[in-house]
């Protein structure tokens, strides 16, 4: 079993974790960015960490779904599920009103015992989305998983949060940002 350490060397090895100048998702500047999509797309290197994940969401109650916001959630929330056995797993999409929303038949039944799961969480923005769908349905959302913390274990939620590595990686409003001022450039990695 790979240790924090571990994970983090094989993250920059592959160009999933990055440091510079970084514009985030959320319009925040950051000097390290994680692009899990490098790690997404390496079935054999993401095994061991849906397989880390699973077990440590294992431990939160008996789960019959994950549910994974489209499109980081997608890919690390069905390896999950496969190393849970027997769970379904489903996503959520983004609606025109900027919420998310269960599409293409994707039910949750009131009571039903789910965790959300995400590649990376930052703000908790997407995930907190996808929770209000489950709640609104009925379901139970008992924890959050996440390949990489990015809050340092400070998740907005009042559940469980398990993550495979947690860090606390600040992150400025662009005209707060350090990195901006040293006239450093800036890098949209999603782009």
């Amino acid at each position: 079993m790979a240790n924090q350490e571990q994970r983090m060397h094989q993250l920059s090895e592959i160009g999933a974790y990055l440091e510079g100048h970084f514009e985030l998702t959320t319009g925040r500047h950051s000097n390290q960015f994680f692009m899990l999509a490098r790690l997404t797309e390496r079935p054999w290197l993401l095994r061991d960490w849906a397989k880390a994940l699973a077990e440590g969401l294992d431990r939160v109650g008996r789960i019959s779904q994950v549910v994974g916001p489209a499109m980081g959630g997608i890919i690390p929330g069905y390896a999950v599920a496969e190393h849970l056995k027997g769970v379904r797993m489903i996503f959520a999409e983004k609606a025109s009103d900027g919420t998310m929303a269960l599409r293409r038949g994707f039910r949750v039944e009131p009571g039903e015992p789910v965790v959300v799961v995400e590649d990376a969480v930052t703000t908790g923005g997407s995930v907190s989305k996808v929770i209000n769908v489950i709640e609104a349905s009925g379901g139970r959302v008992l924890a959050v998983g996440t390949l990489v913390d990015r809050t340092g274990g400070h998740a907005p939620w009042p559940i469980p949060l398990v993550s495979v590595v947690s860090v606390a990686v600040p992150s400025w409003q662009p005209s707060e940002c350090p990195l901006c001022e040293a006239k450093l450039p800036l890098v949209r990695p999603k782009a």
